[in-house]
């Protein structure tokens, strides 16, 4: 899996303006932020249907139900501001905002006279607040360890399609259809865990950072007016970006 762009020039980044001394701050305010790259789980249930968010929204053959994603992967950037209590202990709050994930799949079938085909359209724009505890184990290395509370929240819009053609008794072609849009909202709770590497600028006001970790979020919703959408919306986030302590001197 390579790297995307956005991710990789921050991260060039901090390699061209940090060094790798450990022991930031030992307190103050902080804000930043960087890119991320999560891969989602999307395993649940659906009402009565097992669910795979990669798979297409069929029930044939017991397979499982899904938005027929092309991969599981959500880009995105993360804000985040907090606070160094001290060389073993932050808090910090960050706010996850993935690009908008679109997808679709469609059925057609044909008796040589009739075409018919139905198909769905949607967007999903998933968004991440993340509360979170930092735990430096030693202020004299760069490493730490963090864990905290995840809040989810996924806008989706769709568009049901279906559209039929048929030859009228003059043979002209008869084209006829309908589209359908609706939006709905679905909310998730859940855990996170992670670890990470901390690269301080000499001046100790600069702190670039590097990111692993996994999180787990289940929703508990009703979706589209079909109960119990039980999915996880965690996974693995990597993620690299630089945090700034205005007021350090």
């Amino acid at each position: 899996m390579k790297i995307p762009a956005m991710l990789m020039i921050i991260l060039t980044g901090i390699g061209l303006t940090t060094t790798a001394q450990a022991g930031g701050p030992e307190s103050g305010f902080f804000i930043g932020g960087g890119a991320n790259l999560q891969w989602v789980s999307g395993n649940g249930s659906w009402s009565t249907y097992e669910f795979d968010i990669s798979q297409p929204l069929s029930n044939e053959e017991n397979d499982p139900i899904g938005f027929a994603w092309t991969d599981k992967m959500l880009l995105g950037v993360k804000p985040v501001v907090g606070y160094k209590i001290n060389g073993s202990l932050a808090l910090q709050v960050g706010y996850g905002m993935n690009i908008p994930k679109p997808s679709n799949q469609s059925y057609s079938e044909s008796n040589g006279l009739v075409f018919y085909q139905q198909g769905l359209n949607m967007e999903w724009e998933q968004r991440n607040l993340e509360i979170l505890g930092i735990l430096y184990p030693d202020s004299d290395i760069n490493y730490y360890f963090f864990g905290g509370l995840d809040l989810v929240n996924v806008k989706t819009k769709i568009s049901i399609f279906e559209s039929a053609e048929f030859p009228d008794e003059f043979g002209n072609t008869i084209i006829g259809g309908e589209v359908d849009e609706q939006n709905d909202t679905i909310t998730a709770t859940g855990f996170i865990l992670g670890t990470g590497l901390e690269f301080v600028s000499e001046d100790k006001r600069r702190v670039a950072y590097l990111s692993v970790q996994y999180s787990r979020s289940l929703t508990n919703d009703a979706f589209f007016g079909t109960e119990d959408f039980k999915v996880d919306l965690g996974g693995f986030t990597l993620m690299g970006g630089i945090k700034w302590y205005p007021f350090h001197r």
